[in-house]
């Protein structure tokens, strides 16, 4: 495939040729039409009469907080060489990158995976979404659309070559943050605007990628953390978007689509913090629209809790571990593939897990929640007490609040709805990391992305390769309508089964009650026992506070 691609719809695009792919940068696929207003699709050609489109070089970034990177390093455990300075633009942020595969045939629709990126920094929605490093041979450009470098998807797209499976790989920009998520009446907004972005990511691929080579009927998106979260609210809109989703460890549980009430009170926390108080409504909606964007995000707090909003027509319900598994699986995604890590809430470690004696504040919270009977159960199950070391308590509150945060959604999503024509599967992962961190000998959250795209292959020993290998084979199975598992995997005795990737580099399919008593220590059975509202009402006193 030529580097110079004459696009149907777009017109002629000059993209950047790689061993064994091309890529296409900073292609605009709306229009920004300013502050706290919806974008509209951009829908015409991009380059000029004659001229191709210059997609060498990277589109700017929608405004998000600086050094977020720092964030993700520790997650992941390892540190490599960065560039920290990207270009950041409102105006032109909206861009989309696509990878295509050089072995690509003509008239040939291959399937679409796309990388719904929001970083972590705590699960806030606020980081940027792209970084390539130089040590994978890129040599012009340390950018690549697909977030930071454990997150980079490029990569993925040469695997698929590489297992005679290519795929054409896509990840878009959108509003993060405020100035992607603010709602209120004084402003007359209704927030949604960055997953209204993506909305409008999706469109534009259904428009347009065929030209590229890809099949628009078969598009596959997945996405992790943060990223998995808005990709759980896209599931809950009407409007057809893609084929397939890989939601990895993250759910709108998470970040619940919040009320008027609560996006007034974030509005007045943002007012506050940006010394606007005491202003008329008037007076505090211009000077929001014009303060620069690096103003607005310097003032506020590192962690704010910004989320969808419920809005009539586009997102009607708040989603709780009631509503999530018929909010998840609307008829037009015809699969569904749901998981997490074992130690997933190893990135609440700065904000709820980090108490003098984590045991003795969990113990205080399960004691305040439940019935006498239901907490001494559920401290025994996890082995908590104030006795044991910091180390050990550390690691037991963490897979409690796994279990209540991720693992519970996952049983929810596969049990308790069957009105849904989606087919849904799952994985666990259980591989622990190696590298030396505080995340040593776990499994914690991040490390599957790690394995799955394999960025940084060269600090990775070989048995993690081995189930990274694993892992890119079934989601690119999964891409090509093939399943998550194969028919000979699936035994007929078991209705149920699941993917565990790890430990020692294995993966394994065992019966869905198998695996909770052999690796959860039946750990699902006994909080779906306790009931959802129960549950629910233990993760929020864990992550927020008994309520006084």
């Amino acid at each position: 495939m030529s580097s110079t691609l004459d696009h149907p719809t777009l017109g002629p695009l000059q993209g950047v040729p790689f061993p064994s792919t091309t890529q296409f940068r900073g292609v605009p696929y709306a229009r920004f039409n300013g502050r706290f207003r919806e974008a509209s699709l951009h829908t015409g050609p991009v380059s000029s009469a004659g001229t191709p489109y210059d997609a060498t070089q990277w589109g700017p970034l929608c405004p998000q907080i600086p050094n977020g990177i720092k964030f993700d390093f520790a997650l992941a455990g390892v540190e490599l060489s960065h560039d920290a300075n990207y270009k950041q633009s409102e105006e032109e942020g909206l861009n989309v990158v696509v990878t295509v595969p050089k072995t690509l045939k003509p008239m040939e629709k291959l399937p679409v995976v796309v990388w719904c990126v929001v970083a972590h920094h705590g699960l806030t929605l606020v980081l940027p979404d792209y970084m390539l490093m130089k040590y994978l041979g890129y040599k012009d450009s340390w950018w690549l659309l697909g977030s930071w470098w454990e997150f980079m998807a490029a990569n993925f797209v040469d695997i698929s070559v590489k297992k005679g499976k290519p795929v054409i790989g896509v990840a878009f920009n959108y509003r993060l943050g405020i100035l992607g998520l603010l709602a209120s009446k004084d402003l007359g907004t209704t927030g949604n605007y960055g997953l209204k972005d993506q909305v409008l990511g999706f469109q534009w691929l259904q428009r347009h990628i065929e030209g590229f080579g890809g099949d628009p009927s078969n598009i596959t998106a997945f996405g992790e953390s943060a990223g998995a979260m808005l990709l759980s609210a896209l599931l809950q809109l009407s409007t057809p978007l893609f084929n397939r989703a890989l939601v990895m460890s993250g759910s709108a549980t998470l970040r619940p689509s919040k009320s008027e009430q609560q996006q007034e009170a974030l509005y007045n926390d943002v007012v506050k913090a940006l010394d606007l108080e005491n202003r008329s409504s008037e007076d505090i909606g211009n000077e929001l629209s014009k303060l620069a964007p690096d103003e607005v995000i310097s003032k506020l707090p590192p962690l704010v809790h910004v989320g969808p909003s419920i809005e009539s027509g586009f997102l009607d319900d708040v989603v709780t571990l009631n509503t999530i598994a018929g909010k998840t699986q609307p008829s037009w995604c015809n699969e569904l593939v749901i998981g997490d890590c074992f130690h997933d809430a190893s990135c609440f470690k700065t904000r709820v897990l980090n108490h003098e004696n984590n045991a003795e504040y969990f113990i205080d919270c399960i004691n305040s929640t439940l019935s006498s009977e239901a907490a001494s159960s559920v401290i025994k199950t996890y082995d908590l007490s104030p006795s044991h070391t910091a180390e050990r308590s550390l690691v037991d509150c963490m897979e409690l609040l796994t279990d209540l945060r991720w693992y519970l959604p996952i049983l929810h999503t596969v049990y308790d709805n069957t009105a849904s024509p989606t087919k849904v599967s799952r994985y666990h992962f259980h591989q622990s990391s190696n590298f030396d961190s505080q995340w040593k000998g776990l499994a914690a959250h991040l490390f599957d992305i790690t394995l799955l795209l394999q960025n940084h292959r060269h600090l990775l020993n070989e048995e993690e390769i081995r189930l990274g290998e694993d892992m890119a084979q079934r989601l690119l199975n999964f891409a090509y309508g093939e399943g998550f598992t194969s028919q000979e995997e699936r035994p007929a005795n078991k209705k149920v089964v699941v993917v565990v990737w790890g430990p020692n580099g294995q993966t394994k399919i065992l019966g869905d009650e198998e695996y909770d008593e052999s690796m959860r220590k039946g750990r699902g059975k006994l909080l779906r026992n306790l009931g959802w509202e129960t549950c629910e009402s233990l993760a929020n006193a864990l992550q927020f506070g008994i309520k006084k």
